[in-house]
């Protein structure tokens, strides 16, 4: 049996085992997640067709329905489809869904097994295609479902306050604020309950904190109820001693009462939230996971609770895009904040703090050291996992402690040599440090364990190139681009597209070399490296001129803009210039150690040995 979540982000396993890695590919995971969405009903394959591939001729997208259909089946080694005529819907004796199981608790009156079943906006963070009528059709159903879940909140809040059960309202009060932290309906029932049940200090720390996130998001100010339910707890503190145990306090005057618990944004305020719904902060998200943290460590079901956001954040930290990355942050910490043991949580965690840090994304040293302190708590936690000794590989190849970074690779690989990421982060380490074999080698090595991976491929055809192998480099990318299906990912991912603009142009297929490395501008617009792919390109074509004035897009406020400002020099062939701006780069990104292995037109220059051996890389001679 196979179990799939929507809710939230998007993850899929099976009973008592991980799921092929073959099924977690995204377009696979996208067709049975619109099928969960769909329900019972199904979807036609007319509809599925134009959902997915909504620039396609229907042949052609018939066609890779087709493909990816058959690709599922083989993947999972069974049939999760029932298709009656030309209807498609997923079978439930194959496939559980929490959707289903969500709307199926609502329709039972258990609720609260409904709200533990409730992971979270539907598909948050999860691009499936680039159809506005599938968006549409999953905002829809998000909206629904969410207010499905704060509507058994609500009555969860109030069945506890009837029964005198003041925890329990505080406890489903809470979560419901959560789902929402801009409603200031929701934020007045908890500050209201708050007081009610005897804590005031705790009902206007979150009064404040409801404030001061509304004046951040929205500029605008809060609803003025709030400060005048401040006024009246401060009012109410002065004037009543102390609580005394089995004391609860009055309820705010019937005016006030009436407008805390009646309270609704103008429609005007709700539609910018449903706007806002996918663009929220990290912190938000965040904010989230710390509040429904509190009461579920203890909970018999909290392994479960923590493998499934464990499984969200993997499915998330598998992207490697910006957003997914910060997504995946916040399910390992949820998972680990649910069981404090959970040593693969805390390398997930280590893992994404790595890629974000490596990706430039943020700065490194804000990630990298936190990357070291979750992957030295997962070692502590269970020493034979090989994914936290990678990490840290990563982390020190950062510090530039290159032979500690070495040791601590060829450990993950002895604990686990099919351990893909292991001999990828190795492979560039292998390059950093001059060994363009057995960075070849190991890249290599990692691309045959993990077929599946863009980013790993992408690592295998870079350095193929590296090496002098320009024609095999192409042909992997090709191949590569060529297979995926999702070819929405190959678009957002600004680093492949740069790589491939490098590789394509250095072979004279400047037409594509440019189109890649104009969306990699278009991505992060002003990024240093972006629009040294762009110059590059020009280059290559003879047109220095607008080399030139492509670079000087860049935005000189980036901490890698002298790294890559020397690195165009030295493609300039202007040394003296290359290295005076070397002397200044204060951040040396392992991406941009990598390249500057790579600059041939500085390798007879005495100083480049001189830089090497400064940043404690291998003389190229």
């Amino acid at each position: 049996m196979f179990h799939l979540n929507v809710l939230g982000s998007l993850s899929l396993y099976s009973d008592g085992a991980s799921p092929p890695p073959e099924a977690l590919q995204k377009r696979r995971l996208g067709l049975l997640a619109l099928l969960a969405v769909a329900g019972e009903r199904g979807l036609s394959r007319e509809r599925t067709q134009a959902y997915l591939w909504p620039e396609s001729d229907s042949i052609r997208s018939r066609h890779a329905l087709d493909q990816l259909v058959y690709a599922v089946r083989r993947a999972l080694d069974t049939d999760p489809f029932v298709a009656e005529g030309r209807d498609l819907r997923l079978d439930p004796s194959v496939i559980k869904t929490d959707i289903a199981l969500f709307e199926s608790l609502l329709r039972e009156g258990k609720l609260e097994d409904a709200a533990s079943a409730y992971g979270g906006r539907l598909l948050h963070g999860v691009h499936l295609a680039d159809s506005h009528e599938l968006e549409t059709l999953i905002d829809r159903e998000a909206s629904r479902l969410e207010h499905s879940y704060q509507k058994a909140l609500e009555t969860l809040g109030s069945r506890a306050t009837e029964k005198g059960d003041n925890s329990a309202a505080v406890e489903w009060r809470r979560k419901l604020a959560a789902s929402d932290p801009l409603s200031s309906k929701f934020a007045l029932c908890l500050i209201e309950t708050l007081a009610r049940t005897g804590d005031p200090a705790g009902a206007v720390q979150h009064a404040r904190a409801y404030q001061d996130l509304v004046r951040r998001e929205l500029e605008v100010e809060p609803d003025p109820a709030v400060e005048s339910l401040i006024a009246w707890i401060a009012e109410r503190s002065v004037r009543k001693p102390a609580r005394q145990p089995g004391d609860v306090r009055p309820a705010p005057s019937a005016s006030l009462q009436s407008a805390v618990l009646e309270s609704a944004e103008p429609e005007s305020h709700r539609a910018r939230m449903w706007i806002l719904g996918f663009s929220i902060p990290l912190i938000l998200i965040a904010a989230f996971a710390f509040v429904t943290s509190g009461t579920r460590t203890n909970s018999p079901s909290a392994d479960k609770l923590a493998r499934t956001a464990y499984l969200r954040g993997l499915t998330a930290w598998q992207d490697r895009s910006s957003s997914a990355l910060d997504t995946a942050v916040v399910y390992f910490r949820k998972a680990a904040e649910l069981d404090p043991s959970y040593a693969e949580a805390e390398s997930g965690l280590a893992n994404a703090y790595v890629m974000i840090g490596y990706s430039g994304y943020r700065p490194g040293d804000a990630m990298f050291p936190k990357a070291k302190a979750a992957a030295q708590r997962a070692i502590k936690l269970d020493s034979t996992l090989a994914a936290p000794y990678a990490a840290l590989g990563m982390e020190l190849t950062w510090e530039r402690n290159f032979s500690a970074a070495e040791s601590a690779f060829r450990k993950a690989i002895s604990l686990d040599s099919t351990y893909a990421t292991a001999h990828q982060w190795y492979g560039i380490l292998l390059r950093i440090t001059g060994d363009i074999p057995g960075s070849v080698r190991e890249t290599g090595k990692a691309a045959e364990l993990d077929p599946l991976s863009l980013q790993i491929q992408n690592n295998y055809a870079t350095f193929l190139a590296g090496s002098g192998q320009r024609a095999a480099a192409i042909s992997h990318y090709l191949k590569m681009i060529e297979e995926e299906p999702d070819s929405n990912w190959v678009q957002r991912n600004p680093w492949l597209l740069t790589n491939m603009a490098s590789i394509y142009a250095e072979s004279g297929r400047f037409d594509e070399a440019m189109r890649f490395a104009q969306r990699a501008e278009h991505i992060l617009p002003g990024h240093p490296r972006a629009l040294s792919a762009v110059a590059g390109v020009y280059r290559r074509m003879g047109k220095h001129d607008l080399a030139r004035a492509a670079f000087a897009r860049a935005d000189r406020s980036n901490p890698h803009y002298a790294a890559y400002q020397a690195m165009f020099y030295a493609a300039e062939g202007q040394r003296d210039s290359a290295f005076a701006w070397f002397d200044r780069v204060e951040d040396w990104g392992i991406p941009i150690l990598i390249s500057l292995r790579g600059l041939d037109q500085l390798k007879s220059d005495p100083r480049y040995d001189i830089l090497l051996n400064r940043l404690g890389m291998r003389s190229a001679h």
